[in-house]
């Protein structure tokens, strides 16, 4: 891929560098525009689809891509820096985020070990009573970091167990639908200030061809190698 693909681009990948380089800063702020590049070099179908559905969409999506492989890119050299495997590496997901709220916000720590976070079919092992208590511990923390108003929903849905409409309601927001669009993003933000969301595998999209059996029942027809095939793979 030429410079000129990836110009028009070229201020995110600053952008996001800088952010990483200010959270990572024993990573040289070269190498991690350089490991952005390399994303570009890798999506060239990725980036040509997206690049079709609009200038806006296209900046959202690649942005989003930049930072995952940014975020990848630093921690990988940290924990070679430092001395430790990145599949030590701790993340917080949504759903366990939510199980542990209740007893954080209601001040039941000591409940710990009747927590269960690795779903309904499976009990936790005997030793995660000690984790979840530092678990709980460092959400309370992040919690308290959050706006007035990601605060208040949190609270009013794990606290006091309130439904969307109710929270709706004392928060004055409209309706549920708003209610829950404001849960939702105070829990994203909650996950970020626990150190974010795991990296996630960005492969590059494939183009369609057509397949084996529309080629044998339409022998006169060319294929459309033109088209590229929408994924959601990120």
């Amino acid at each position: 891929m030429d410079w000129n693909r990836i110009e028009p681009w070229d201020y995110i990948v600053v952008g996001v560098a800088s952010e990483y380089h200010r959270k990572y800063d024993m990573v040289e702020l070269d190498d991690i525009k350089q490991s952005l590049y390399q994303w570009f070099l890798e999506h060239p179908n990725k980036l040509d689809e997206w690049e079709a559905i609009g200038h806006k969409d296209a900046k959202n999506l690649i942005y989003r891509s930049l930072r995952n492989q940014a975020l990848d890119y630093c921690q990988k050299w940290k924990a070679k820096t430092v001395g430790y495997e990145t599949s030590d590496l701790f993340y917080y997901e949504s759903d366990m985020v939510e199980a542990l709220l209740p007893a954080v916000l209601r001040g039941e720590f000591g409940i710990s070990h009747k927590l269960n976070l690795t779903g309904p079919s499976r009990p936790p092992a005997p030793a995660e009573g000690g984790n979840m208590m530092a678990m709980m511990v460092e959400v309370d923390a992040a919690y308290e970091k959050l706006s007035i108003e990601d605060r208040t929903v949190l609270f009013y849905k794990y606290a006091e167990s309130l439904d969307y409409g109710a929270i709706a309601a004392e928060m004055k927001l409209g309706s549920e639908d708003a209610a829950r669009m404001r849960h939702n993003r105070a829990i994203r933000k909650l996950v970020i200030r626990l150190g974010g969301f795991k990296p996630f595998s960005d492969r590059d999209v494939q183009k369609s061809t057509q397949s084996q059996e529309q080629v044998e029942s339409e022998p006169d027809s060319s294929p459309d190698s033109d088209n590229g095939e929408r994924t959601n793979e990120d």
